[in-house]
C-alpha cells in the first residue's frame, strides 16, 4: 500500500511460508505498529474501530466529508488482507513480517519482487481465531448493502473459521468469541450463533469472582484467567464484561439477561470505580494481585490482595504503556452509560481518554498532532503519523508513572500501536451518542 508522501507501495513480495518455505500471496494490510511488520490480531483491531465507527454513527462520522463511503474503503482494503491470512482448514495464520524465531530479522523495507534474499515470512501458526470472526461478521452486516457479494464472503470466511475450532475456555478467548458468535448472530441470523454465543456467555460467568477473595471486603467482580488459573484476569482490552455487555443489549429477553446484568454491574461498581477512586486522575489501575513481591511496590487493598496502576516488572526497568488498556475500559464505560444510564460510568470513560491526551502527571498528550507536550514517537519508518496514539505512559519498580521524551528511543512508551486507535475511536463514537 502507498500512503501518500510517506512511502510507496511497499512488502508486494509478502511472504514465505515459515513451514514449507512456498511463497503465499499476502501482501496488503496494514503496518500495526512503529514498525513495518504485520501482527494479524492488533491489526485486525484497527478494522474493529473502524467499523465501530461505521456503526455508531454512520455518514455522520464527518460531517464534512462524503458518508461512509472512506471508512468502507479502507475496511475493504484492511479485510483483503485478513483473508488472505485464512488457511484452507478455517484457521488464521499469525503474522506477516514478524521474524522466524521471536527475531526482528523481517522488520524492513523490501524491493517488491518475489525469490530473493529480502523476501520477508509468514508465521502460518494459528492466532485467537475470535479476533479473525469479529471483524469479518462486523464486515458481513456494513456492507449487507453496500456490497452484499463481498459481505457474504467475509461472513463465509467467519463461518469457516468457527467451524474449524472453539475456544480455549480461557477468559481472554472466551470474551473474543462470544462478542464473534454474537456478531455472527446479527449478520446471519438462524444459524446456531446465538445459542453459540450463550453458551460461551455460560461459561465466562463461572470464571468470574462474585465472592470477595484474599481475605479483604473491599473488591470483587474481577475474573479468573482459565478455569485452572485464579489469578485476576488482565488484558489490554476488557473483552470479557464488554461480551457480557452487548449479549444483554442484544438479547434482553434471554433466560440469562439477569445473570449478564449483574456480573456487569459487579464488575463496574465493585471493581472498576473503587480501583478508579484511587487515582486523582480517575484511571483505571492495570488490576489486583493475589501475591506480592520484595522487587516491585505494590500497593495494598487488604488481606493478601495488591494493586499496581502499572504492570509488573524487575529491578530498574519499566512496564509497556497503558492506552490500550485504558481506553478499552472506556469503550465499557460509554457502552454501561448507555445501558444504565449512569452519567457517572460517561464520566469515567472520559478521564481514561482524558488522560491520553494529557489530563496526566507529565501534562503531555500521546495523540500526535493533538495537544501539547508530544513525546516524538519511536516509528523509525514512517515518522510522525498525525492522530497515532503512543503506548503511554508506563510504571517502574516503584509504580511510579515512567514517559521517554528522548526523541523516540522507547518503545514502550512511545511506539504507536494500532490497537489504541481502535478502542480510541470505539469509545468516542459510542460518546457521540446521546444518552
Amino acid at each position: 500500500m502507498a500512503v501518500p508522501n510517506v512511502h510507496p507501495a511497499c512488502h508486494l513480495d509478502d511472504a514465505i511460508r515459515r513451514d514449507t518455505g512456498e511463497h503465499a500471496d499476502v501482501a496488503g494490510g496494514w503496518h500495526d505498529a512503529g514498525d513495518v511488520r504485520k501482527w494479524m490480531d492488533a491489526t485486525m483491531l484497527v478494522g474493529i474501530g473502524i467499523l465501530q465507527v461505521a456503526r455508531n454513527l454512520e455518514a455522520a462520522w464527518d460531517l464534512a466529508g462524503p458518508g461512509l463511503q472512506p471508512l468502507l474503503e479502507e475496511v475493504k482494503w484492511g479485510s483483503r488482507y485478513f483473508l488472505k491470512m485464512q488457511d484452507r482448514n478455517g484457521r488464521v495464520w499469525a503474522d506477516t513480517g514478524g521474524g522466524v524465531n521471536g527475531d526482528n530479522s523481517d522488520n524492513h523495507w523490501t524491493d517488491n519482487q518475489t525469490g530473493n534474499a529480502d523476501d520477508r515470512h509468514v508465521n502460518v501458526n494459528r492466532l485467537g481465531q475470535g479476533v479473525f470472526m469479529l471483524p469479518e461478521s462486523l464486515v458481513a452486516q456494513v456492507y449487507r448493502e453496500h456490497d452484499p457479494a463481498y459481505g457474504r464472503e467475509c461472513m463465509d470466511a467467519a463461518r469457516r473459521c468457527f467451524q474449524a475450532e472453539g475456544p480455549d475456555h480461557k477468559t481472554l478467548d472466551l470474551g473474543w468469541w462470544t462478542l464473534a458468535a454474537l456478531e455472527m448472530d446479527r449478520a446471519d441470523p438462524g444459524d446456531s450463533f446465538k445459542s453459540a454465543a450463550a453458551t460461551f456467555a455460560r461459561q465466562l460467568l463461572d470464571l468470574q469472582n462474585t465472592e470477595f477473595v484474599g481475605a479483604q471486603k473491599v473488591i470483587r467482580g474481577f475474573w479468573r484467567t482459565a478455569p485452572d488459573n485464579s489469578t485476576p484476569y488482565k488484558n489490554w482490552f476488557v473483552a470479557t464484561p464488554q461480551a457480557l455487555l452487548e449479549m444483554l443489549l442484544a438479547y434482553p429477553r434471554h433466560p440469562d439477561a439477569p445473570r449478564w446484568r449483574d456480573a456487569v454491574r459487579l464488575y463496574l461498581d465493585e471493581y472498576v470505580v473503587p480501583l478508579c477512586s484511587r487515582s486523582v486522575y480517575r484511571i483505571m489501575p492495570v488490576g489486583v494481585f493475589l501475591s506480592s513481591d520484595n522487587d516491585s511496590l505494590f500497593r495494598p487493598i487488604g488481606g493478601t490482595m495488591w494493586y499496581r496502576f502499572f504492570g509488573t516488572v524487575r529491578g530498574g526497568d519499566w512496564t509497556t504503556g497503558l492506552n490500550s488498556h485504558l481506553m478499552g475500559h472506556a469503550v465499557l464505560l460509554a457502552r454501561a452509560s448507555q445501558a444504565f444510564r449512569e452519567r457517572n460510568y460517561r464520566g469515567l470513560a472520559c478521564r481514561q481518554l482524558e488522560w491520553v491526551v494529557g489530563a496526566n502527571p507529565f501534562g503531555a498528550s500521546m495523540m500526535t498532532g493533538v495537544g501539547y507536550r508530544n513525546p516524538y514517537p519511536f516509528s523509525v519508518f514512517a515518522g510522525l503519523i498525525s492522530g497515532g496514539i503512543l503506548n503511554g505512559i508506563g510504571g517502574n519498580s516503584q509504580d511510579q508513572p515512567v514517559l521517554s521524551f528522548d526523541c523516540g528511543s522507547d518503545y514502550r512508551t512511545t511506539e504507536y500501536w494500532s490497537p489504541h486507535s481502535c478502542y480510541y475511536e470505539w469509545a468516542i463514537s459510542l460518546l457521540e451518542q446521546r444518552l
